[in-house]
């Protein structure tokens, strides 16, 4: 799944983005100018991409790419994760952070 944010002004796409990820349960991984970001379902702090091993990478739900500046900006989330399992994900994400928030 591909969602492109072409949102204008400084920085402006790439909150979009960040916003959509973050309300898809995705975590994203540290700016580094032109280098993608890594994304995984889940609460995780993602290491700037050179830092990312091989394995690492291959492990990532998505990336995030383009230009982060001044946009447009593309969240491409794998071809692995179904519409189905996008949305259990999800809906498991959201109710364990239900949990952890009523604690």
């Amino acid at each position: 799944m591909k969602v492109v944010f072409n949102d204008a002004g400084d920085f402006a796409a790439v909150r979009a983005a960040e916003d959509w990820c973050a309300k898809h349960g995705l975590s994203v991984g540290a700016m580094e100018r032109g280098k993608p970001r890594g994304l995984l379902f889940g609460d995780y702090a993602i290491a700037k991409w050179h830092n990312l091993r091989q394995a690492d990478k291959d492990a990532l739900h998505g990336t995030m790419t383009g230009d982060m500046r001044n946009g447009p900006v593309t969240v491409a989330v794998s071809p692995d994760f179904t519409p189905a399992e996008f949305v259990q994900m999800n809906e498991a994400w959201r109710a364990a952070m239900r949990l952890v928030t009523a604690a």
